[in-house]
C-alpha cells in the first residue's frame, strides 16, 4: 500500500514537472479578416485560404511606458471630462443676523466645505442690507447666500451644494 502511495506521488510530481517545462514562453496570435470584413483575432489558425497575419507575444513582456515619461494626451473637450475648480476657488457671500440660528447653521455647513465664505451682518452694516435686498427682490430673510450669482435663500445644505458644484464646473 505504501508503495503505491509513493508510485502516485512520483508520477503527480513528474506531470507537474513536465507541464511545467512545456508551457509556452510565448505564443502566437493570429489576425484575419472574414468573409464579411470583419478583422477577428484568435490564438487559433484561421481557416485554410485566409489572408492571415501571425503576431508572436512573450509572457511577462508587456511594455509599459516609463514612470517618467511625459504622455501627451488630448484632452477631451466634452463638460464631463473637465477639471473642476477647488472648493476653496468658489466665492459664496452670506447675508446674515448675529441672532439667526439658520444662519449659524448656515455658516458651519458651509465652513466644513472649505469654500471662500464672506459673511455680511446686515443689522451692523445698512449698505449690505441694501445690496441683500437687491438680490433678494426686496426679502429680508436671513440667511440670503449668493454663490457666485446663484442666490438661495434660507438653509438648504441641497440648494448651496448644487449651487457650488455648478460653480465649481464652469
Amino acid at each position: 500500500m505504501e508503495n503505491q502511495f509513493r508510485w502516485i506521488i512520483v508520477v503527480l510530481l513528474f506531470v507537474i514537472w513536465l507541464a511545467s517545462i512545456s508551457s509556452p514562453e510565448s505564443a502566437e496570435i493570429y489576425k484575419w479578416k472574414d468573409k464579411d470584413g470583419n478583422i477577428i483575432f484568435s490564438d487559433t489558425p484561421p481557416p485554410p485560404g485566409v489572408d492571415v497575419e501571425v503576431k508572436e507575444f512573450k509572457e511577462n513582456t508587456i511594455e509599459r511606458p516609463k514612470a517618467k515619461e511625459n504622455i501627451n494626451l488630448p484632452r477631451p473637450k466634452s463638460e464631463s471630462f473637465r477639471e473642476k475648480r477647488s472648493y476653496s476657488d468658489i466665492h459664496v457671500i452670506m447675508y446674515m443676523t448675529s441672532w439667526c440660528p439658520y444662519c449659524d447653521k448656515t455658516r458651519a455647513y458651509l465652513r466644513s466645505l472649505d469654500v471662500n465664505l464672506v459673511e455680511y451682518n446686515i443689522e451692523r452694516d445698512r449698505s449690505k442690507r441694501e445690496e441683500m435686498l437687491s438680490k433678494s427682490g426686496g426679502s429680508s430673510g436671513v440667511p440670503l447666500i449668493d454663490v457666485e450669482g446663484i442666490i438661495i435663500r434660507g438653509y438648504n445644505p441641497n440648494a448651496f451644494r448644487a449651487a457650488i458644484e455648478r460653480r465649481r464646473s464652469l
